[in-house]
């Protein structure tokens, strides 16, 4: 397998696995290792843990940690109380939670301000500890290090990362002798040749919105954000807006273009993601956008399984080089009214080893959450990691929005303009409306 470091100065990603981890951490504990450097984890230590950390996080990372808190419970002695639940079961129950100090020490945050209980509004509401003296902060990422940041303090810890990518229909595409487009005109070309062929392009389950999503980002972490990286600084400042700034308006002419041009699904906005994924591993379309933690679901539509399907960034314009990938940290941050924060933060100490942010991404299937030397098992999203080890991604664009409103806007209004009740323009200008209560 070939090699990639999430970071280009950090040399190549070394080859373990999660059973690996188990073995060392099992074999440390046997050994009656505990790490007695420092605690602020610079060494990856575990020093001050005793008694229970409770946590509470996503069913999504709840399986994702619970080989590594046995491998902690083993070496320290410690031990992790994990309670779980969907995203939006916690996300309503946390903020009860916080607001009656009845929260865990370690609790699962969403990035940036893109909902009430995520990083930035809870840590400008004084709710999460400082973890910038931790050792790990010096490999965040820098589009990770603004989501994790609020007013200068870093104040959650990325288990892991999911990046936007187009999967395809390898089969498909050979049958239609498509070759993968590196370039907007060569997206544009593959979506004529697979039409001619009676397929259709680009599978679009637009129910909800919640798919649609997924083409603003991707395409506006190389046409908006790529091109100017203080997008979001300028808009809270007022100097620019949706409706104002051209890179937001062509982010959108992008997607009705392939609209407009048919080569999105039949009846698209009544088509739930499960359906649109089952179209794409039938061959009855060729190729869909997603979220990278979505491809076991797609495998899993397809007889062939994950050998089924390949990956590639989504190309905005005529620069390949330019072509960046749209990006999620999954958090968890450190009741700032923690009963145990010691222990807490030396256990996101333990979670930050090299061997075992590998082997958190491997168990997921996703991306290392620190910029760590680390080799996946599985090679599904090789073909985008050039596009991480130079530094070409951003963060998805609500996460820097001042509040929900804004992405629930687009979503919900979005429905209008990919059926032409509404025009760009209308679209763009209640997003600035529902920006701008944000900010006031």
């Amino acid at each position: 397998m070939s090699k990639h470091s999430e970071n280009p100065t950090r040399g190549t990603r070394t080859a373990r696995t999660a059973a690996a981890t188990l073995v060392l951490a099992t074999t440390l504990a046997g050994c009656g290792f505990v790490n007695t450097g420092g605690g602020d984890g610079s060494d990856g230590g575990t020093n001050g843990t005793s008694g229970t950390v409770t946590a509470y996080v996503n069913t999504e990372q709840s399986a994702g940690l619970a080989p590594l808190v046995e491998a902690f419970e083993q070496e320290t002695g410690s031990t992790v109380d994990v309670s779980s639940a969907t995203t939006d079961e916690l996300n309503q129950q946390l903020r009860v939670q916080l607001t009656s100090g009845t929260a865990a020490d370690l609790i699962r945050v969403s990035p940036g301000s893109s909902s009430p209980v995520a990083a930035g509004v809870l840590g400008r509401a004084d709710e999460l500890a400082d973890l910038s003296d931790a050792g790990w902060v010096a490999e965040l990422s820098e589009d990770t290090r603004s989501l994790a940041e609020v007013e200068g303090e870093v104040v959650a810890f990325p288990v892991s990362r999911n990046a936007i990518v187009m999967a395809y229909n390898r089969e498909v595409f050979e049958r239609a002798g498509v070759e993968v487009p590196t370039t907007w005109s060569e997206l544009l070309t593959a979506c004529e040749q697979l039409s001619a062929a009676g397929v259709t392009p680009i599978s679009t389950p637009f129910q909800g919105g919640i798919y649609l999503q997924f083409w603003v980002y991707a395409l506006a972490a190389t046409l908006v954000y790529a091109e100017n990286p203080e997008i979001d600084a300028q808009m809270a400042a007022g100097e620019t807006s949706f409706v104002s700034d051209a890179r937001w308006n062509e982010t959108f002419a992008r997607i009705a273009q392939l609209n407009d041009a048919g080569y999105f699904s039949d009846g698209m906005l009544g088509i739930p993601p499960d359906q649109g994924l089952q179209s794409v591993a039938t061959g009855e379309s060729a190729m869909v956008l997603l979220v990278s933690a979505g491809l076991p679901q797609l495998y899993g539509y397809a007889e062939g399984g994950e050998e089924a399907f390949d990956v590639f960034a989504l190309p905005a314009n005529e620069d390949a080089s330019s072509t960046h990938v749209a990006i999620a940290p999954d958090f968890l941050a450190v009741n700032a009214e923690a009963e145990n924060p010691e222990g807490a933060r030396a256990f996101l100490d333990f979670l930050a080893r090299p061997e075992n942010v590998e082997a958190y991404a491997d168990e997921m299937g996703v991306l290392p959450g620190l910029a760590v030397d680390a080799e996946l098992s599985s090679d599904a999203l090789e073909p985008i990691m050039p596009m991480f080890d130079s530094g070409r991604t951003a963060g998805y664009a609500n996460y820097l929005w001042p509040n929900g409103d804004v992405q629930q806007t687009m979503l919900q209004s979005g429905q209008e303009w990919l059926d032409g009740t509404i025009d760009t323009p209308a679209l763009l200008e209640q997003m600035d409306a529902e920006y701008a209560r944000g900010t006031s």
